[in-house]
């Protein structure tokens, strides 16, 4: 099933959350997994409850012992599991319509099976489940920026994820032996308070970590704010064991006024086992080149109670990040997509951690295509650049890998190759040996369709061999359909064969709604 073809009808363009959905009424991506069935509601006090999943195949992938790896590389998020059965699970957060509300957000979970990209259930989740406070309304986006942790210390992990159905506030949904059932809104929740960040409630960004060192999962909801750290373990009806303040991070620029506010990193770089936070702004002034804009990163670490920016690390400006050791040392690195300068906008640097900090005492490392062992050419257009980043242990050496997807997601991109680069950690930190690019042809799609390939992408060992499987999102645009893949980790990297698709219609039966999978993103 080709990815250009399935789309019925004409989708309705609207305004969302990233830059990809702001400017210029640009479509909202929605996020769904594949379930064949309506999904009832299981009582008052519940919410929808997982049923089967109807997926389809590619191919089978080539079988292999477990890695001898035993634990996942340090700074690499933890799995979800959200019913405890012992497989990881996904979660996708969704932000556009549901019944009765235009871009009112939901979020789809895709419970694992432990048979390699195989999926045990599926649930669909919006505000109009009895369960989960307030209501479906427009432009709520309930599911954006979801993110999975223990939030209350029972074992099982559950889902949190920012809504803006009144004002800026966060939902938890419970995990259970029967999956996520119930939730809660945390009380008194506060946006950011950046002078300059521009339309802060539609930019206001939710992390999860352990900021505090407690061994209790944290969250991060409003920068600038006295109460922007929510410290775990939560109660039951959401109330976090305490708050602390966030610092505002400092302007781009003395002569900016306002700037995009991207998104928020949570990693432990400095190995002191409680995690920093990254913010990404975007300052774009107009009549500026592209190589000129600036897209700082703010360091922040525990100070005082709360989250400080500290002065004395330096991070290059980078669009998007995530956390990975990839050198192997036991200490979290840093993985950006650079920015700023006449660096590619289709490259990865390593900023090395170390216990004094990141980038001190070992240069920072970039991956280009001229990279040798990186397959394919530079992009000759700027419009092909990384915008999401995770990592994890593909081929089970217990060194992190990097994947990065350039889903060519501004409004006005140029038609072109999508892909997902794989990049292999090892004792020398990254580098191109190894490296794989995959576009939507190799596992079933077009090639150089403009679905936003790569949007979204997670890995997560779905199996548990020790090699994570990944999970890659092409929302589609106004006439292309949604998909979303699951493609099996080797002891080669990446396989393209026993790949799980997913569709985003078929995870609403009815077809009414536009469903977009991966514009929400992935949780970790």
């Amino acid at each position: 099933m080709d990815v250009e073809n399935d789309e019925q009808g004409t989708v309705r363009k609207r305004g969302g959350k990233r830059l990809w959905m702001i400017a210029g009424g640009a479509a909202v991506a929605a996020v769904a997994v594949t379930v064949g069935v309506v999904l009832a509601q299981s009582g008052p006090q519940d919410i929808a409850a997982p049923r089967a999943c109807h997926t389809a195949a590619h191919g089978t992938a080539p079988s292999g012992a477990r890695a001898k790896g035993t634990q996942a590389p340090a700074g690499t998020a933890p799995a979800a599991d959200f019913d405890g059965d012992g497989h990881p699970d996904l979660a996708m957060g969704a932000l556009g319509d549901v019944d009765n509300a235009s871009a009112g957000g939901s979020i789809a979970v895709a419970y694992g099976s432990g048979e390699g990209t195989g999926l045990a259930r599926c649930q669909y989740l919006t505000q109009n489940d009895a369960g989960i406070p307030g209501e479906a309304r427009y432009e709520a986006y309930f599911g954006s920026d979801a993110v999975a942790r223990d939030f209350d210390g029972d074992g099982y992990t559950d889902l949190a994820t920012a809504v803006f159905d009144w004002k800026p506030s966060v939902i938890i949904m419970w995990g259970s032996p029967d999956g996520l059932k119930g939730a809660a809104r945390v009380p008194r929740t506060d946006g950011s308070h950046v002078s300059w960040a521009q339309d802060s409630t539609l930019d206001e960004q939710l992390v999860a970590g352990d900021f505090d060192g407690d061994g209790h999962a944290d969250l991060v909801f409003g920068l600038g704010s006295d109460k922007g750290l929510l410290k775990g373990p939560f109660e039951r009806d959401g109330t976090p064991a305490g708050t602390g303040p966030v610092s505002a991070p400092r302007r781009p620029a003395k002569d900016i006024d306002t700037a995009q506010y991207d998104d928020l990193v949570a990693g432990d770089p400095d190995g002191d086992g409680a995690d920093e936070l990254m913010a990404f702004h975007h300052d774009e002034p107009l009549g500026t080149a592209r190589f000129e804009e600036r897209w700082p990163v703010s360091y922040f670490h525990a100070r005082r109670g709360g989250l400080a920016q500290r002065d004395d690390i330096d991070l290059p400006d980078a669009a998007a990040g995530g956390s990975g050791d990839v050198d192997g040392d036991g200490v979290a690195d840093l993985v950006l997509s650079p920015r700023r300068g006449k660096v590619s906008h289709g490259s990865v640097t390593v900023v090395y951690g170390s216990k004094a900090g990141p980038g001190e005492g070992k240069r920072s490392t970039t991956i280009d295509r001229d990279t040798p062992g990186v397959p394919g050419e530079e992009p000759q257009d700027e419009d092909a650049a990384f915008a999401s980043l995770d990592t994890g242990d593909v081929n089970g050496d217990g060194y992190a890998d990097v994947v990065a997807g350039s889903p060519r997601s501004k409004e006005y991109a140029k038609t072109g190759p999508e892909q997902v680069l794989l990049l292999l950690g090892g004792p020398n930190g990254l580098t191109g040996k190894g490296a794989q690019a995959i576009d939507a042809g190799d596992i079933g799609g077009k090639k150089n369709a403009r679905a936003t390939f790569g949007m979204s992408v997670r890995l997560v060992d779905m199996d548990g061999d020790h090699r994570t499987d990944l999970t890659v999102a092409a929302p589609g645009d106004d006439t292309m359909r949604s998909s979303a893949w699951l493609l099996p980790g080797t002891d080669q990297g990446l396989s393209t064969g026993g790949v799980t698709r997913l569709y985003g219609d078929s995870f609403e039966r009815t077809g009414k709604l536009d469903l977009y999978m991966g514009g929400g993103g992935i949780a970790r």
